[in-house]
């Protein structure tokens, strides 16, 4: 039984990261060094990335939410003086976004053949209830 925590972490946060070290990369022209500093992993992690060795086990591109959501996070640490927390926030609330909206149920089929995963409301967890308005403002333009 694969828990939707251990799903976020070894998919879906790698792939949000993937996403936001293009952007860096592309957009701001920034070295792998430098995302490797601004997202707090190792330069090892951002050459993966780059040649789709990690991060690519589910394709967040196609949610206009994700993707609009890596753009901001992506602008966010391209400032001189990135707010990190900032950056960091948004990512936790992304990550929300991906289990609440059952982004990860065909990988969650794939990886675990006889678990049920329709009708499976795990990834509510205790989220029911949760606004996503946050995420949307900080993405919303």
């Amino acid at each position: 039984m694969i828990n939707p925590y251990e799903m976020v972490s070894k998919s879906a946060l790698p792939a949000l990261r993937a996403m936001v070290s293009r952007r860096l990369r592309e957009k701001y022209s920034l070295t792998q060094q430098e995302v490797a500093v601004k997202l707090g992993v190792t330069q090892a992690s951002i050459s993966n990335y780059s040649r789709k060795a990690r991060g690519v086990m589910i394709n967040l591109e196609s949610d206009p939410m994700v993707s609009k959501a890596a753009d901001k996070i992506a602008e966010i640490l391209s400032a001189e003086n990135a707010d990190r927390r900032k950056a960091l926030r948004t990512m936790t609330d992304v990550c929300d976004y991906i289990r609440f909206n059952h982004l990860m149920c065909a990988l969650h089929n794939n990886l675990e053949p006889g678990f049920p995963v329709e009708g499976c409301e795990a990834c509510n967890g205790g989220f029911l209830g949760k606004s996503f308005d946050r995420l949307k403002l900080a993405v919303g333009q």
